[in-house]
């Protein structure tokens, strides 16, 4: 979303300041939203009619509204592809676990899964964000604690060789051998916050934090809206 969000602003040719002043919000908001914390689901929608664009194209990434594509961003074909397609030289393999469900809700067992699934990223997407692809994985998620943003059924993509804790980022963690992915946040005292998009149902959780694994930072989901 940060990357929309900054996206939608330059073609809408507006400063963060300005953008901010229309919020009612400072300029350090919004300039969190475009590297490392989300604003919530009511800020989106407002966030989209400022900006021109659709929601859930903030939201998820889809191009399109009403069935046409918004008119900011332009749709581009997508190639089929199934496992005996050669890989092109922008793209690499991912692992994908299908069997190791992450839990957006109160938690998921884990399990080996040897399935063999690949999923294709782009190499040049991993090289910006300074990712490298043997330390990529990608799970389902299911559950609704996470919602809007990462519905269930959502695919996130985990850099494992990331596990470092940044306020607001979002995780793949090991808790008590359930797997979950949560907003995470550091307290004094040694203490760790979890937290769910869907707070009203999910609310926060504070505990010590050498109590929490950290697997790895999702930096990359795809979502099905069908």
């Amino acid at each position: 979303m940060h990357e929309r969000i900054k996206q939608a602003r330059l073609a809408k040719k507006m400063t963060q300041a300005e953008l901010a002043q229309q919020l009612g919000v400072t300029p350090q908001s919004v300039q969190q939203w475009e590297t490392s914390t989300e604003p919530r689901k009511n800020r989106v929608m407002k966030i989209a009619e400022i900006l021109s664009v659709d929601a859930e194209w903030l939201l998820f990434g889809t191009a399109k509204k009403d069935g046409v594509p918004t008119k900011d961003f332009k749709s581009r074909e997508v190639d089929t592809w199934d496992s005996k397609t050669p890989l092109n030289d922008d793209e690499v393999e991912i692992p994908y676990y299908k069997s190791i469900e992450l839990a957006a809700g109160n938690g998921s067992n884990g399990g080996s899964d040897n399935n063999g699934y690949k999923l294709r990223f782009s190499k040049s997407t991993l090289k910006r964000y300074g990712i490298s692809a043997k330390d990529v994985a990608s799970f389902p998620v299911h559950g609704d604690s996470m919602e809007p943003v990462i519905p269930s059924g959502t695919t996130v993509f985990v850099n494992m060789g990331d596990k470092t804790i940044v306020d607001g980022g979002i995780y793949f963690i090991e808790q008590e051998d359930l797997l979950r992915v949560k907003i995470l946040l550091r307290q004094p005292g040694g203490k760790l916050t979890i937290r769910s998009y869907n707070s009203i149902d999910y609310p926060d959780e504070t505990i010590d934090i050498e109590k929490v694994r950290i697997v790895g930072r999702v930096f990359n989901m795809s979502v099905m809206l069908i």
